[in-house]
């Protein structure tokens, strides 16, 4: 049975939203590994999540989960176990997006999570699925990644359509467009079989090739993060979870049984 989606929206600084949105991200990843036995999370791209993948890195205090009334690990008091938190053992990473250039390049996404988050947490190498971006053959890069999702998360007692991501954390362009979904490519938009697809990114920055999960996939996931900053991507955050705006890709993540978060700075 589905359950009615809940949006949350909040503002404030860099600071304050960065806090936020790792402690209900670290709240979600214990929830996970106590209902489920392990988290899976979908990580963005670009530059507005790097504090944020630091901060998970180096953990946040439970004294933050408490003050956002978040819940704590099995439910006990931060008297009973270490006082800072970091994502659990049991966390399996994977790319929304990737552009396509060499690893060591300065816009690969890859290269920014590792620098930024893998580098600087315990977590195990094999847990972060990454997408082969530099791979010549894009088609291929992205048949390949699909094929690894399908083997992770489609079993014979497990038959669904789309993959069910604990939480995918997504940005947002100036133009609207999230992951690699851009307003200029509206077979992509309508893609409703397919789990990741390559695509020509004209607009994007840089321009070029670019490998992205889909919609219904996206739509899927338990939780879905938007975490931006900057005054017109937070006026335009605004006016899309207000409903406002309808006509830009970002405007199309509407969870299909799961909770949409915004985060972004005050405009």
């Amino acid at each position: 049975m589905n359950t009615p989606v809940q949006k949350f929206f909040y503002h404030g600084n860099e600071t304050a939203i960065t806090q936020h949105a790792a402690a209900l991200i670290l709240a979600e990843a214990y929830r996970a590994v106590s209902h489920r036995g392990g988290f899976s999370m979908v990580l963005a791209g670009g530059n507005s999540p790097k504090p944020l993948y630091t901060m998970l890195a180096q953990g946040v205090s439970t004294e933050l989960l408490e003050r956002l009334t978040l819940p704590l690990p099995d439910g006990r008091s931060k008297s009973g176990f270490d006082r800072r938190l970091r994502l659990p053992e049991k966390t399996w990473l994977f790319m929304g997006d990737e552009r396509c250039v060499p690893l060591d390049h300065p816009d690969s996404n890859c290269r920014m999570i590792k620098e930024t988050l893998l580098l600087h947490s315990a977590l195990a190498e094999e847990h972060f699925v990454r997408m082969a971006g530099e791979q010549a053959d894009t088609e291929q890069a992205a048949r390949d990644y699909e094929d690894r999702l399908r083997s992770l998360f489609l079993t014979s007692d497990n038959p669904q359509e789309f993959p069910r991501f604990d939480l995918i954390l997504l940005g947002l362009g100036d133009d609207g467009h999230t992951a690699s979904l851009f307003p200029d490519n509206p077979d992509l938009l309508q893609e409703d079989g397919r789990w990741v697809c390559s695509v020509d990114a004209p607009a994007g920055k840089p321009p070029g090739k670019r490998l992205t999960l889909t919609l219904p996939v996206i739509n899927h996931a338990r939780n879905i993060i938007f975490f931006t900053s900057g005054k017109h991507k937070s006026e335009l955050a605004e006016t899309i979870f207000l409903e406002q705006e309808n006509s830009v890709p970002a405007s199309l993540i509407k969870p299909v049984n799961g909770n949409l978060f915004w985060f972004t700075t005050q405009p």
